[in-house]
């Protein structure tokens, strides 16, 4: 009788089996609708279409990049956490910001290194808070989007602010509830203030959790 053998695996958190299956999917879209995308643009004989369709292919590329910076990690790891929100801004900035008009300022005080779950929940966290600076703040003109990361008293604090219009009532909607939830879960603090120039938005989580 031959015994079977057991699975040494250590279990990994649900949500981030979630998290990678729903990335996993929405990579493989990306790569179909590239692929169709270039079949279109083979079979196009008209040079316009044809140059549209390779504009819309390297847009699509550029947001496949993006996500994929956002793809959750493996667990156990750490990560160099101003490295990773470099990373983020540049594609960021590829996947369309550039071609608003829309300039994003990255200022980092050095290199720490984070677990890389956190880091993965703070990553989406600045994604989520410039995207929606991207979208509100400017319309259709140019802008900046500044982001400061510094460290203080063992804690990380993340700014971003645009120079862009404020809303004059703050009416939190899905995005202000997942950036409030992300907060919560790496123990941290989120405050927004608008003014007449703009909208600063501040994330700050401690280094470590330390001992529970």
């Amino acid at each position: 009788m031959i015994e079977g053998s057991r699975s040494t695996v250590e279990p990994i958190d649900g949500s981030l089996l979630y998290a990678a299956e729903l990335s996993h999917r929405v990579q493989n879209e990306y790569t179909k609708a590239i692929s169709f995308a270039s079949m279109m643009a083979t079979r196009s004989s008209d040079p316009e279409a044809k140059a549209a369709l390779c504009e819309v292919i390297d847009h699509l590329h550029a947001l496949a990049k993006g996500h994929r910076a956002l793809m959750p990690p493996l667990p156990g790891q750490l990560v160099d956490f101003a490295a990773d929100v470099t990373q983020l801004c540049r594609t960021l900035a590829s996947a369309g910001l550039d071609r608003r008009g829309i300039a994003l300022h990255l200022t980092v005080s050095g290199s720490v290194l984070l677990d890389g779950v956190r880091c993965w929940r703070a990553k989406l966290i600045l994604s989520e808070l410039i995207t929606n600076a991207s979208r509100h703040a400017f319309g259709t003109h140019a802008g900046r989007i500044s982001i400061v990361v510094t460290m203080a008293c063992g804690w990380i604090v993340c700014r971003v602010s645009d120079n862009g219009s404020s809303v004059p009532t703050f009416e939190p909607g899905l995005g202000t509830q997942i950036v409030d939830a992300l907060t919560a879960d790496l123990k941290g603090d989120v405050e927004r203030m608008y003014t007449e120039s703009g909208t600063v938005v501040t994330l700050s989580f401690p280094e470590n959790l330390g001992p529970a």
